[in-house]
C-alpha cells in the first residue's frame, strides 16, 4: 500500500516553487527579524540598501526545483511505492521551508543582501552543486541501464557505480545537494536558509550512511558479486 512516487515528488517540487513565489511576491506577508532579513548584511553605498535581489533568488530556487521535477518525470526510476507518512511529510517539509525562505528574502520585510563577494561565491557553489547533482542522477540512470543488459544482473539487486565522484563516495548526488544549499546560504544568509541547510545535511548524512552500509553488505565479493571498494566513503571523500 502506498502512493506513486513520481506523482508525489512532482507535486512536491512544483508546489515548492509555487509557494516560494507566493511567499516572495504576494503583498502583506510579514514576519519579524530574525525570522526574516539578512543575518550577515552588507550596507555598502554602491551595492547596498537599494539592490533588489528577489528575482535573483527566484532564479536560483527555480533552477533547482524545475530540474528536480524534470528528473522525477524522466530520469529517476522508483522501485517502491511511497508510504503515507513519507507522502505527506515530504511536501510539508519542502513547502514549509519554501514559504519561510520566500518571506525571509522580501525587501519589504527588511531584507538587504550580504557581501557581494560572498554572494558571488555562493552562486558559483549553488550552480556547481546543481550541475553535479544532475550529472550524478544521469549516471545512476545509465548504471541501471547497463545492469539490465549485464549477464550478472541476477546476482545483485543494484549496480555498483563507477566514475566521476562515485570513485570516492557512495552518494555523490547527496554531496552535491548539500553543496547546492551551502551556496544558497552564502548568497542569502537568512535564518531559514541556514536551518534548511542543517536539516538537509542531517537528512542526507543519515541516508548516505545507510546507503553506504547497504552497498558494502551487498557487494561483499561472494557469489559472483564485486567487492565494494575499501577506499570509498559514504558522503565526503576520504573523511565520511
Amino acid at each position: 500500500m502506498g502512493f506513486n512516487p513520481v506523482t508525489v515528488n512532482a507535486i512536491t517540487y512544483i508546489g515548492t516553487l509555487a509557494i516560494f513565489m507566493v511567499a516572495m511576491f504576494v503583498p502583506g506577508i510579514k514576519l519579524p527579524f530574525p525570522l526574516v532579513g539578512c543575518l550577515v548584511e552588507w550596507k555598502a553605498e554602491n551595492f547596498g540598501e537599494n539592490q533588489n535581489l528577489q528575482y535573483f533568488f527566484l532564479s536560483l530556487w527555480s533552477v533547482h526545483f524545475l530540474r528536480r521535477t524534470i528528473e522525477v518525470l524522466f530520469v529517476h526510476e522508483y522501485k517502491r511505492k511511497m508510504p503515507l507518512v513519507e507522502s505527506i511529510g515530504a511536501p510539508v517539509y519542502y513547502w514549509f521551508f519554501s514559504f519561510w525562505n520566500g518571506v525571509a528574502l522580501r525587501h519589504d520585510n527588511g531584507y538587504h543582501q550580504t557581501y557581494l563577494p560572498m554572494l558571488v561565491v555562493g552562486s558559483l557553489l549553488f550552480f556547481t552543486g546543481s550541475a553535479g547533482n544532475c550529472k550524478c542522477h544521469l549516471q545512476l540512470r545509465d548504471f541501471r541501464k547497463q545492469k539490465r543488459k549485464s549477464v550478472l544482473s541476477e546476482k545483485s539487486k543494484h549496480t555498483l557505480p563507477y566514475g566521476f565522484i562515485f570513485e570516492y563516495v557512495s552518494c555523490p548526488h547527496y554531496l552535491f545537494e548539500i553543496l547546492t544549499w551551502i551556496g544558497f546560504l552564502l548568497t542569502a544568509w537568512t535564518l531559514s536558509s541556514l536551518l534548511f541547510l542543517l536539516a538537509t545535511i542531517a537528512t542526507l548524512v543519515t541516508y548516505s550512511y545507510k546507503k553506504h552500509g547497504a552497498y558494502k553488505q551487498e557487494f561483499n565479493g561472494q557469489d559472483g558479486r564485486e567487492l565494494y571498494p575499501r577506499n570509498r566513503k559514504a558522503l565526503i571523500p576520504y573523511i565520511f
